[in-house]
């Protein structure tokens, strides 16, 4: 007996059942002819029911005729689409029951697949529905407070650009060689300038001969301009970075969102295969 899937059409049934009743008298090639067109022209999702019907009997039909290659393929194709597919006890004959099960058995293992592979699907789908569900409930019921990042800071060396963009590592990063680098420049410079003096600053200094204090006095001023060199560059690279990863704005907290009261009882529902959320209201 077969049992209506939802929203199969009246027409559908009725083709079925004419080409069933040409299959039971006997007429096969009629049946045949017929449950292939319904099979062809059906709507797989709207009377899947009736299709699978149909094509259980399609390959009875051809089985009948003799025509086991081809009704192989109808039952291979029709478990391919519907691996849980099985016969009825009894409503064929045992000759056609053990073809079917042939089938069945030769292409288990792509089946076990198959259904693997659906399953895997529909976690899939329910989690990302659930995953949606759940940012709109948050959207609803939270807000989002936003604060303005200042550019100027983003020109600014020593890392502030860094920091501005709440990158802290590397804001420290920077912050610590470009004092390095500057600290070293301005040292170097101290040590020249006092080598350069005619007069050796009481007890500070033990510089030795003249020839001594120049060729300090040089080597100092190499110093100086490489770490002075070196922190411009790293300045330079430091603002650049921090212009590129510029953010205009950026949430600063989320808090609870008041619902006026009109809004009260408002749920969230999933669609049907994933497709996304529907909003509905409860009173």
């Amino acid at each position: 007996m077969l049992t209506l899937g939802r929203a199969a059409r009246a027409d559908d049934l009725d083709d079925f059942v004419g080409a069933r009743d040409a299959f039971i008298n006997g007429e096969y090639p009629r049946a045949s002819r017929e449950l292939q067109d319904l099979v062809n022209r059906i709507d797989a999702v709207q009377s899947s029911t009736v299709r699978t019907a149909a094509r259980k009997y399609l390959a009875a039909s051809l089985f009948a005729e003799r025509r086991e290659a081809d009704a192989r393929a109808v039952i291979a194709n029709l478990l391919r689409d519907e691996p849980r597919t099985r016969l009825e006890p009894g409503q064929f004959e045992v000759s056609f029951a053990r073809l079917f099960e042939s089938v069945l058995r030769s292409i288990e293992p792509e089946l076990d697949a198959l259904l693997f592979q659906r399953a895997q699907q529909r976690r899939n789908d329910e989690n990302a529905r659930d995953a949606r569900r759940a940012l709109t409930l948050d959207l609803l019921g939270h807000e989002s407070r936003v604060e303005l990042v200042p550019r100027s800071l983003a020109f600014l060396p020593f890392g502030v650009g860094q920091f501005n963009n709440q990158q802290n590592g590397l804001g420290a990063v920077f912050l610590s060689l470009e004092s390095a680098f500057l600290i070293g420049s301005v040292v170097a410079f101290g040590i020249d300038r006092s080598a350069q003096s005619l007069t050796r600053p009481q007890g500070t200094w033990d510089i030795g001969t003249e020839d001594d204090r120049a060729n300090l006095a040089g080597a100092m001023r190499v110093l100086n301009w490489g770490m002075l060199g070196a922190f411009v560059v790293t300045a330079a690279v430091g603002i650049w970075r921090a212009n590129a990863d510029y953010v205009p704005q950026r949430i600063v907290s989320r808090v609870p969102r008041l619902i006026p009261p009109a809004l009260q009882g408002l749920q969230i529902s999933g669609l049907p295969g994933g497709a996304g959320a529907s909003l509905r209201f409860t009173f």
